[in-house]
């Protein structure tokens, strides 16, 4: 596969993103993250889903036994905000071992940058640009971000200056 850059990355990212967004038919945040892996594009049915779990080595992480349906497993604990962004994260993974992102190349594409990819993935799922554009329309300002879009503080803020970034 041909090396690309980081912001051919996060151009996809957006674009996943984006789809699973229009998919969902959101007017308004938040964005129903954890109805999605619940409920999946049929393209996707067999392939995933949300477990609870009590745990504190991670908030979220996703796992795939060979050749079965994968799970997001989830901390029953964590802040409405945090388990949000953390199943979103998970998504990613989710979409990228699923039968079809395997077959079309997602796992050499995106694991090698898994970390951050997921991160930003998470980011602009649960705070879509048309949904950030309109919030800024209404006079919506950075501070009110991380309430509007249920996401935790810092993560609000990097969207904030993610979104400024693409105008």
């Amino acid at each position: 596969m041909n090396p690309i850059t980081r912001d051919e990355r996060r151009w996809f990212l957006r674009c996943l993103a984006f789809g699973l967004y229009e998919y969902l038919g959101a007017v308004a945040p938040p964005i129903p993250v954890e109805g999605l892996l619940k409920h999946p594009p049929a393209l996707y049915q067999d392939d995933f889903g949300v477990v609870d779990m009590y745990s504190t080595l991670w908030d979220a992480t996703f796992a795939r036994p060979p050749n079965r349906p994968g799970s997001v497993f989830v901390r029953i604990d964590l802040p409405p905000d945090e388990r949000r962004l953390a199943l979103a994260r998970e998504l990613l993974s989710a979409l990228i071992t699923s039968r079809h992102g395997r077959a079309i190349g997602l796992v050499e594409f995106l694991m090698p940058d898994l970390k951050e990819s997921g991160e930003y993935f998470a980011r602009h799922l649960l705070a879509p640009e048309p949904l950030l554009e309109a919030y800024r329309r209404r006079g919506g300002e950075e501070e009110g971000v991380a309430e509007a879009f249920g996401l935790p503080d810092a993560s609000a803020r990097l969207r904030w200056k993610e979104s400024a970034a693409l105008l």
